[in-house]
């Protein structure tokens, strides 16, 4: 039985279909009267059989199984995370994954035990924080007894066949190791530290620089009250497009970092502006923009394309996109009631510019702006800001893996203390084995065994980046945090050990690349076939540890190196 209610403004109905062991209901509300702000509550009860924890789309969210009196921390709205919760069972099954079409205003999905009874108080609450007249929505309800990672994918395919949005195209640039200078410089950067940056990585397997926070500005300190008027420094940069130029004989691509809705006091453009903003960013002389004024749309579209078509840059990293609130404040000379509506008018603008100037240009968002309508004009959604975190940076590029499509997944940039053991900061790479990766170290200071490890990581990387980025995805473990993650993609499967020491074969390919990911020196390789394959083992650096011949009828045991790497070829 369903539950469908709203407030007294509207009138709601509601129809309920099942194709096989997944139902949907559709939601319509009415305005009785006059437009107004809405909220609909979509509540049902089940059971809570086989179900040990949830999964959701930021993956430092509470995983536990909350009461009804608990804390959940689940809302998505536009520019933040993605209408979707499941329940998991340890073994990986699907229980219940919940989805909402509506991936613009706020969606909150909740699931909670009720202690007397040991059901599920299951609920999808959704609200419109701007006057509106009539409003639909679809909700998904996934119980088929499959991997819960699949139902997350097919819930990620079944949001692209809405209106407005089907994801953008990614470019091959977007697929490829980049260099970014944010925890390696902050904002101290120059033109020549940073082509000694690219010279160096690009010759171990980068092909785009990020040039981050810094470059429009000789303030130090991490403030955003420069930050608007998106003109180089003169100290630093004179001649952006001369820069540019340099990095392209390199050999490599660049992309520059911007705010999206920051307008700060000290910028020439804020008295023009001023009286265009949805409110304060903090205390530092900064203020969001109100993207409802078509002024600023254009604004913002103008700085992002005279970027692309003056300077040659190849594309954007956008930032700080979920500063952007809902409000119902409307004013003269704004053409849009809701915030989100017009962020989703001027990023798919900002998007159609770019390509017009560009084709193959590159966006990059970073977690929690990851949902389904981001995907429409980003190709490029980064993990949050794991700085020396290889655990946290693993879950991130993993949950985003499931839930993103086509979508290129970067890890966050990857950063170490250089005196750290090779072999230890190997584990910045190969947690986001399945991300395309982001390094953000100062060439100058790595040592010898260090570079080593990134050439070895990089190579191995670029090697299988079609298998790793295209093939089919399996994870197994998700209550342990992934003790084994795989990807499969014609005759070849690249895997990755991070805890328990097996690594789960269920398929026969040519092909075996496995990647011990953890503390343990040995292996375990369990396959559901047979086959005798050649076998080698190299340390993280990329040194042989090893030739052995193995039949895999049977668990096999072998010796490998933390974060080394084991190659098997079917005899």
């Amino acid at each position: 039985m369903y539950t469908v209610e709203c407030g007294e403004n509207f009138t709601v109905t509601h129809t309920v279909t099942h194709e096989g062991e997944i139902t949907y209901i559709d939601v319509s509300a009415r305005a009785v009267a006059e437009a107004g702000k809405l909220k609909i509550s979509v509540k049902w009860g089940a059971p809570l059989i086989g179900a040990h924890l949830t999964w959701s789309p930021i993956p430092y969210a509470v995983r536990g199984i909350p009461p009804t009196w608990g804390t959940d921390t689940t809302e998505s709205h536009a520019m933040r995370s993605a209408p979707i919760r499941a329940y998991v069972a340890y073994h990986d099954q699907n229980c219940m994954t919940v989805a909402c079409s509506d991936a613009k205003n706020n969606v909150c999905i909740q699931m909670g035990l009720r202690e007397s009874c040991g059901c599920l108080a299951c609920g999808v609450f959704i609200r419109v924080d701007c006057a509106i007249e009539e409003y639909t929505a679809r909700i998904r309800i996934d119980e088929r007894k499959i991997p819960f990672t699949q139902c997350i994918e097919d819930a990620a395919r079944w949001w692209e066949t809405f209106d407005g949005y089907e994801p953008v195209s990614v470019p091959e640039a977007a697929r490829r190791p980049l260099y970014s200078t944010w925890y390696s410089y902050h904002q101290n950067i120059t033109p020549d530290a940073l082509l000694r940056e690219c010279e160096y990585f690009h010759a171990l397997g980068c092909d785009t620089i990020i040039v981050d926070d810094g470059w429009h500005t000789a303030v130090k300190g991490g403030v955003y009250s420069t930050c608007g008027d998106w003109i180089p420094s003169a100290e630093k940069f004179p001649d952006m497009r001369a820069f540019a130029d340099q990095v392209h004989e390199i050999g490599m691509k660049m992309m520059l970092w911007y705010t999206v809705p920051f307008m700060g006091e000290n910028t020439q453009c804020y008295p023009r502006f001023k009286d265009k903003m949805l409110g304060p960013y903090g205390n530092n002389k900064t203020w969001i923009l109100d993207p409802r004024y078509p002024e600023v749309r254009e604004y913002i579209i103008g700085k992002y394309s005279q970027a692309i078509r003056d300077w040659g840059i190849d594309g954007l990293k956008l930032d700080f996109i979920d500063s952007f609130a809902q409000s119902d404040t409307v004013c003269e000379g704004m053409d849009f009631v809701s915030v989100y509506d017009a962020v989703d008018r001027l990023m798919k603008d900002v998007l159609s510019a770019l390509r017009a100037i560009r084709p193959d240009v590159m966006i990059e968002f970073r977690q929690s702006y990851i949902g389904p309508l981001m995907r429409t004009f980003g190709n490029m959604f980064r993990s949050s800001d794991t700085p020396n975190d290889s655990w946290k940076n693993r879950l991130n590029v993993l949950h985003l893996r499931q839930m993103s499509g086509n979508t290129a997944v970067h890890s966050d940039m990857t950063m170490w203390h250089l005196e750290e053991s090779v072999e230890s900061a190997a584990f910045q790479l190969t947690c986001v084995l399945f991300s395309v990766p982001q390094i953000s170290v100062r060439a100058k200071d790595i040592p010898a065994d260090h570079a080593a490890m990134i050439k070895t990581y990089l190579s191995f990387w670029n090697r299988y980046r079609e298998v790793i980025l295209d093939g089919k995805m399996t994870y197994k473990n998700f209550a342990a945090n992934y003790t084994y993650v795989s990807a499969r993609l014609g005759d070849t499967q690249v895997g990755a050990v991070y805890g328990g020491r097996i690594a789960y074969l269920e398929q026969q390919t040519a092909e075996i690349v496995l990647v011990n990911a953890s503390m343990d020196k040995v292996m375990l390789i369990e396959a559901d076939f047979g086959g005798t394959y050649r076998c080698r083992v190299t340390d993280c650096m990329g040194r042989d540890c090893g030739i052995y011949t193995v039949d895999l009828q049977t668990p096999v045991r072998i010796p490998v190196p933390v974060n080394g790497y084991v190659y098997l070829k079917k005899e």
